[in-house]
């Protein structure tokens, strides 16, 4: 958590997310990426948690699984692939294929419902392959993202967020930062 937080990755105040919802925690992970060795081995220490699940494949999810997954996948040696959103679903393109039978690591940078992990794993499955894990560098659930492989994350954190006009750190009057 210091180390997310002395990098930018994780900041506290009062947020107004691109949703317009008030938050105390913003998080940042692209901020890990502006120092390649930081990112070497914060990636490298997630990418241990997985050495011994039989991956062959390391999937990430564009924009954001992007950085962290490729990361990932070159502490373990493996290729790496990615998915991104098209006509607001969830595909792979550019060539990538995942080979039946292989078995696919998924990393992202945060995870909060799981939602995307969860459309990268029927992915996964629709093309015969078995997601043998799921790794992210922040969880935002607080560790209540249901997801039924083996998941790991370096960091977990909870993040609430308010409506304008709910919001108790409006009350307080402290300063309002847009990111």
């Amino acid at each position: 958590m210091d180390r997310f937080e002395a990098a930018g990755v994780i900041r506290r105040g009062h947020f107004m997310r691109t949703s317009g919802r008030h938050t105390d925690v913003y998080v940042q992970c692209a901020r890990l990426f502006e120092h390649s060795q930081q990112a070497e081995e914060v990636c490298r220490t997630l990418a241990e948690r997985f050495r011994q699940s039989g991956a062959q494949l390391v999937m990430g999810a564009a924009i954001g699984g992007l950085l962290p997954g490729y990361e990932v996948a070159r502490a373990l040696g493996l290729p790496f692939i990615y998915c991104e959103r098209k006509d607001g679903a969830m595909t792979l393109r550019r060539g990538f294929a995942i080979p039946p039978g292989a078995k696919v690591l998924i990393i992202e940078d945060e995870v909060t419902t799981g939602a995307s992990v969860r459309e990268m794993m029927e992915i996964v499955r629709a093309l015969g392959g078995e997601t043998v894990g799921v790794g992210c560098l922040v969880d935002k659930s607080f560790g209540k993202v249901p997801i039924d492989v083996p998941y790991e994350h370096l960091v977990s954190i909870q993040v609430l967020s308010h409506r304008e006009g709910q919001c108790p750190l409006c009350a307080q009057g402290l300063a309002l930062d847009r990111v």
